[in-house]
């Protein structure tokens, strides 16, 4: 009976016991906790696809842009060389037929 503890002291152990489980998280609380967790990842993704969509839409939306810039450079290039550079071209190969003109009535 001598290792045997005694009244007083199991009833230590016990509180201490009662304590220590009064600490611990119970079931319940556990579950409503996993729940809202659940519910947090839940809206986190929907986030990021709607994040993902926009991005999507705004790459499109300046690969239009780009494109349309590109047609306009293209288009640009087309108005000075039609409304530049050939008009230069006529107005040099005149002036070369009438010096050649000039030249062989004059020789």
């Amino acid at each position: 009976m001598a290792d045997e503890p005694t009244l007083g002291e199991l009833s230590r152990r016990l509180d201490g016991m009662t304590a220590m489980l009064a600490q611990l998280v119970q079931r319940a609380e556990y579950l409503a906790d996993q729940r809202l967790a659940e519910r947090r990842f839940i809206e986190i993704e929907r986030d990021l696809e709607d994040f993902r969509r926009t991005l999507a839409d705004d790459i499109k939306a300046v690969r239009a842009l780009l494109d349309a810039a590109a047609e306009k450079r293209t288009s640009n290039v087309r108005q000075a060389f039609y409304a530049g550079i050939l008009p230069a071209l006529l107005v040099l190969a005149g002036i070369v037929v009438q010096i050649w003109l000039a030249a062989r009535g004059g020789g």
